[in-house]
């Protein structure tokens, strides 16, 4: 029963990671490739040997040959043996939809020659091993015969065959993985996304784990151990091999609807920008700003409500006294507006006290007289002139 439960889970998973695979290929980049059309091939073989896997317990899979009737054995035997070539080829459809995906990624010239060289030795590797289980024995109806003997007489070695395939599996699955790492790690990006990058393109080592599990009963079903009894464990990790498989070569084509799920909750909360009709051009940060002005905030840095306005001016260069300067540049005006109680007038001093550099005049502190009682009317405003930071002096004056 287990094995349905788990074959069942990652089945799921597989058609679910694909089919999102297909969404954001077509509907959001709009970009489908071969790779799309191969990653569906290979989840249509691993659908059927998901069926065989059913149809296998529906016979008596995991039980002892002795307690089966020989119809029940019969036809447990034939959907196994309709189950190998099947897992082949889910293997070398994931494999072949993930090197088509390197070829488009990836252009250099040795690269490109390289991809196309797995991608031949793959398409023998697979003939091979879709053949040899299809025709494992001769005539093809003495794999699924009661009688050892027959199997023995009319058969491939098991043994031989079916570890060279399975070997065959996991050293194309490690050139796999291998093969874009370098390249990937020469991206010229920062190092926290060129690792992610990496991780990414790396989860193909589940596959190379799930494939070395498999060989261990593997080998005890072709060692001498009963067939059906051993069959379980080997079917259960030939399917999560599939299934694992197709599940990290369609992470890579995910990105863009991940980045796009994980923004969206990660984004951070609006502000509202209005203007006010004394103040045109005062943003009021109390109020959620509408999303359709494409101007977002964070809120970690605001301390309380509070509003500000600026302006920006054009400087006329037919003038004499800007004759030199071209563009616009920023008339540099600060009003700040508090809703907490009343302050002395502010005196900006520099870190090491001197009076900050006010450009062409002297500060202009203009604070509206305060009501007798504070707390009546809390509401400040003052307008720093032509207040000006004397770090960004020159680049503020500087033409844009």
């Amino acid at each position: 029963m287990y094995v349905v439960i788990t074959t069942s889970v990652f089945t799921g998973l597989a058609v679910s990671v694909v089919a999102l695979r297909l969404y954001t290929r077509i509907y959001m980049v709009k970009a489908p490739g071969i790779d799309d059309l191969l990653i569906s091939c290979a989840l249509v073989c691993d659908l059927a040997l998901f069926a065989f896997i059913l149809l296998e317990r529906k016979y008596g899979i995991g039980i002892h040959s002795s307690k089966l009737s020989e119809h029940d054995l019969q036809s447990q035997l034939f959907w196994l043996w309709l189950s190998v070539p099947f897992y082949n080829m889910t293997m070398i459809f994931a494999k072949i939809s993930a090197l088509t995906l390197f070829a488009r990624l990836f252009r250099p010239r040795p690269f490109l020659l390289a991809t196309y060289i797995v991608m031949g030795f793959l398409v023998i590797v697979g003939l091979w091993t879709t053949l040899s289980g299809f025709f494992f024995c001769v005539p093809v109806h003495s794999f699924w015969s009661p009688y050892e003997e027959v199997r023995l007489a009319k058969c491939l070695p098991a043994a031989p065959v079916w570890f060279t395939n399975a070997a065959l599996q996991t050293a194309t699955d490690l050139v796999i993985l291998i093969m874009p790492l370098p390249l990937l790690w020469k991206l010229q990006l920062p190092k926290r996304q060129r690792w992610g990058i990496l991780v990414v393109f790396s989860l193909g080592i589940f596959t190379i784990g799930t494939s070395c599990a498999r060989l261990y009963p593997l080998s005890v079903m072709v060692g001498g151990g009963d067939m059906t009894k051993a069959n379980a464990q080997a079917a259960l990790w030939s399917s999560l091999e599939g299934n694992v498989s197709i599940i990290c070569i369609c992470l890579p084509p995910l990105h863009p609807l991940l980045s796009r799920v994980f923004s969206f909750f990660f984004l951070p909360r609006p502000i509202q920008s209005r203007a006010s009709k004394a103040h045109s051009s005062r943003t009021q940060m109390t109020e959620p700003l509408n999303r359709d002005g494409e101007i977002w905030c964070n809120e970690l840095f605001t301390p309380g409500p509070a509003s500000y306005c600026t302006s920006i001016s054009k400087v006329n260069t037919n003038e004499e006294d800007h004759e030199n300067e071209e563009g616009i540049r920023v008339k540099r005006e600060l009003r700040m507006q508090s809703d907490t109680l009343p302050s002395p007038p502010i005196r900006p001093h520099s870190a090491n006290g001197a009076h900050l550099d006010m450009g062409e005049g002297a500060l202009a502190a203009r604070s509206h007289t305060a009501p007798e009682n504070p707390r009546s009317n809390p509401s400040v405003e003052r307008d720093f002139g032509d207040f000006e930071f004397p770090d960004y002096k020159d680049k503020m004056n500087a033409p844009i």
